[in-house]
C-alpha cells in the first residue's frame, strides 16, 4: 500500500512552503524550513513525483509551485517578480508610468547597461512596453494582483511601499 505522500511532517511543511510562495526556489524553501538541504531535496523529488508540485527552470534557479494553483501566465510573472533588479523596474515604472531609461538609471543604482539589459528582458517577456523613449507596465492590474496577493513571500519594502501605495487608491 502506498503511502500517503504528506504524511511526513518534512513534506508536508515543505509542500506548505511552496504552495504558500509561488515560485520558491531551493535555497528559499532552505532558509524558510528548519531541515537540513538533503531531506527538502528528498522531498521536492517525492512531490514532483507525484504531481503535486511543479518545477521551472529560470535561469540557474529551479523554480516551484503547488500543482493547478497558479496559472501558466501567472508563473511567468511571478519568476520575474522574484528577481530583486527586476521587480525594482518595474515598481518603479508602476509608480511612474512613462519614465525614460535615464529616468530609471538615475534612480535605480546600477549600471546603465544592467538597466538596458533587464529592460530589454522585460519588453521581451511582455511585461513592460516602450512608446519612443518612454517605458511603462504593459498589464499594471495583473502585476498589482500579483504583488498584493503574494506580497508576504518577497520580502521587500518596496513590494510593501508600493502595496499601501497602490491600495490606497481602492477604499
Amino acid at each position: 500500500m502506498a503511502e500517503k505522500p504528506l504524511k511526513l511532517e518534512a513534506r508536508k511543511k515543505t509542500f506548505e512552503t511552496i504552495k504558500d510562495n509561488p515560485g520558491i526556489h531551493l535555497r528559499e524553501v532552505d532558509r524558510t524550513l528548519d531541515i537540513p538541504l538533503g531531506t527538502i531535496r528528498y522531498h521536492l523529488r517525492v512531490l514532483e513525483k507525484r504531481k503535486l508540485i511543479t518545477t521551472r527552470k529560470e535561469g540557474k534557479y529551479m523554480r516551484y509551485y503547488a500543482k493547478g494553483e497558479i496559472d501558466r501566465y501567472d508563473k511567468d510573472r511571478l519568476a520575474v517578480l522574484r528577481k530583486e533588479l527586476p521587480r525594482t523596474i518595474i515598481l518603479f515604472l508602476m509608480e511612474y508610468p512613462e519614465s525614460s531609461h535615464k529616468e530609471i538609471s538615475d534612480v535605480i543604482d546600477v549600471a546603465p547597461s544592467t538597466i538596458s539589459y533587464h529592460l530589454k528582458r522585460l519588453r521581451k517577456d511582455g511585461i513592460i512596453d516602450q512608446e519612443g523613449n518612454l517605458y511603462f507596465v504593459v498589464d499594471e492590474d495583473k502585476i498589482a494582483d500579483l504583488l498584493i496577493q503574494y506580497r508576504q513571500t518577497f520580502f521587500d519594502s518596496l513590494v510593501d511601499r508600493f502595496v499601501r501605495m497602490w491600495t490606497k487608491g481602492e477604499g
